[in-house]
């Protein structure tokens, strides 16, 4: 068996709880309830990868998220039926349309992200701003190998 009290071994343990707190259904909820945003959350991590590519196709929509695009087409129909996200034709395939959120699909993310931030700054209050940059910059690298990993 291996080490349990290894560097690895600690952050092992200590990122399989909090994506385990990040993704209990209630996690988002609250923070979407907070803003006053009624969104499932795969309809709001849709959005998300909609504002992020803004004008991007389905297939680069559904590929950004890994899913298929059967999927993801319907969280986007009841986005653009929702008034969050607007349908634009594709100027060099007229078969092709181009996803964007409206303005009120930017407004809610933004609320959302408000809230968010805000519920982080309550749970952290007593950190101090350079623990708290400290902490964003190592989860950056962490993430940014990550993405390494996955491009290679």
């Amino acid at each position: 068996m291996a080490d349990e009290h290894t560097p690895h071994a600690d952050l092992e343990r200590a990122l399989t709880r909090l994506v385990r707190r990040a993704f209990l259904p209630t996690a988002g909820a609250r923070s979407r309830a907070h803003a006053g945003v009624d969104l499932e959350r795969a309809a709001y991590t849709t959005l998300v990868r909609i504002a992020h590519l803004d004008g991007a196709r389905l297939s680069d929509i559904a590929a950004g998220m890994g899913l298929e695009v059967s999927t993801v087409s319907r969280h986007v129909k009841r986005l653009v039926a929702d008034g969050y996200v607007e349908v634009a034709a594709d100027p060099q395939d007229a078969r092709a349309r181009r996803y964007s959120p409206t303005a009120d699909g930017r407004d809610a993310l933004a609320r959302i992200r408000d809230a968010r931030r805000a519920r982080l700054a309550a749970l952290l209050h007593d950190w101090q701003d350079e623990e708290l940059r400290d902490l964003a910059s190592k989860l950056g690298r962490l993430v940014d190998a990550l993405e390494a990993e996955e491009r290679a």
